[in-house]
């Protein structure tokens, strides 16, 4: 689970996951921000402005009222605790403000580059004709006997993902922000995992077998692409 989010191209992160990860109690998250809340006029000046809102959220089944705060919000926050493990999370939460804002910012570009609008074209068509045999392959595998076929749609992405070194993330979309380089060698492992789903259903062979199988191509393929 990513530890910021963004919302209508703003990056925030939850108390609850500051909690989580900091290793204390939410209501000492939220206590400490209902303290901080009336000083943070204090703070703001040009280039650093604190801002958060709440929002009714629910985790593991349970509702609770969040705090979601921006980068400048969440290092005021962040002063209020000093412990060993949370002076190390401060640290990754930051950074993955830092990356997240660059991804937003790399998504916004390419969305105006002709030339890449072309490659993401074939990108979308790649993956269609990647879905049209991993849907075979969730027919395949059902009728050996599969109860949870249809995972493999995500199973056999994220497997393509994971050998091209490649991190997930919903918002901006992954595909949103890659390079042209990062396309091509995910429209390529993309051509390996279908045809290889396709090679080793025409040999019947077992549903579970097959997936291992194709992970092992799709690594292969990903190490090919390492060796300098």
């Amino acid at each position: 689970m990513e530890i910021v989010e963004v919302k209508k191209g703003e990056v925030f992160c939850d108390s609850n996951m500051v909690a989580k990860k900091f290793g204390v109690k939410h209501a000492d998250v939220v206590n400490k921000m209902k303290t901080l809340i009336p000083k943070l006029e204090d703070f703001r000046v040009e280039a650093f402005y604190p801002k958060f809102w709440t929002e009714s959220r629910s985790y593991r089944g349970k509702n609770y009222t969040a705090y979601l705060m921006n980068r400048d919000c969440f290092m005021v926050l962040g002063m209020r605790f000093d412990t060993k493990r949370s002076r190390k999370w401060q640290g990754q939460f930051v950074a993955a403000f830092n990356v997240m804002e660059n991804q937003i910012l790399i998504a916004d570009k390419n969305a105006t580059d002709t030339k890449w609008i072309g490659h993401r074209k074939l990108l979308v068509k790649g993956r269609k004709e990647e879905t049209d045999v991993i849907k075979d392959f969730v027919e395949y595998a059902t009728f050996q006997g599969s109860k949870k076929a249809k995972f493999y749609y995500k199973h056999i992405t994220n497997a393509t993902y994971k050998a091209l070194g490649l991190m997930i993330q919903k918002k901006p979309k992954l595909r949103d922000t890659m390079n042209l380089y990062e396309i091509s060698e995910l429209l390529l492992a993309e051509r390996v995992a279908r045809s290889s789903l396709r090679k080793y259903m025409d040999l019947k062979r077992g549903y579970h077998d097959i997936y291992e199988s194709v992970k092992d191509d799709l690594e292969m393929f990903a190490s090919g692409l390492r060796i300098e």
